[in-house]
C-alpha cells in the first residue's frame, strides 16, 4: 500500500511536526517518505474542493439566470448545494485522514516497522461485516 520504508539511516521524526505541517495535505506523508500516499491525499482534498468551489459559483451566477421556472430553480438549486456540501464533507474528510496518517506513518517509521495504513471505509466494512479472528480461547 504505501511506499515508506524504514528510514535506513535511523534518523528518528517527529509525530507531532509530521501532524503539523499536515496543515497542507501530502506534506506529512512526504516528511515520513510516503510520496504516492501524499499524492492521493492532496488529490483528495484538491479535487473535491475546487469541484465545489466550481459548482458553487455555477449556482450563484449562471442558474439564478437561467431561463427556467421558478420552482425548478429553486430545485436545482437545492440540488446543487447538496452536492457542494457532500463535496465538502469529503475533502475535510481526507483533510483530517491526512492528518492521522502523517502521525501514524512517523510512528511506525520511528519503531522500525513499514506503515501498511487502511482507509476508514475498509475498516468500516471490516468492523461490520467480517468474521473476528478467533482467539485463543475459542480454538
Amino acid at each position: 500500500m504505501s511506499t515508506a520504508r524504514v528510514d535506513p539511516i535511523g534518523r528518528r521524526r517527529n509525530p507531532r511536526l509530521a501532524r503539523a505541517i499536515s496543515i497542507v495535505p501530502g506534506l506529512g506523508q512526504l516528511y515520513y517518505g510516503a510520496p504516492k500516499r501524499a499524492l492521493q491525499y492532496a488529490a483528495g482534498v484538491v479535487v473535491p474542493g475546487a469541484l465545489a468551489a466550481a459548482i458553487y459559483e455555477w449556482s450563484l451566477f449562471d442558474l439564478a439566470t437561467a431561463p427556467i421556472g421558478g420552482l425548478a430553480k429553486s430545485l436545482a438549486f437545492l440540488f446543487s448545494e447538496l452536492v457542494v456540501l457532500t463535496l465538502v464533507i469529503v475533502s475535510l474528510s481526507f483533510w483530517i485522514a491526512a492528518s492521522w496518517d502523517a502521525r501514524q506513518g512517523t510512528i511506525a517509521l520511528n519503531k522500525g516497522r513499514e506503515h501498511q495504513p487502511k482507509w476508514w471505509y475498509v475498516k468500516v466494512k471490516e468492523f461490520l461485516f467480517d468474521d473476528p479472528e478467533p482467539t485463543e480461547e475459542e480454538q
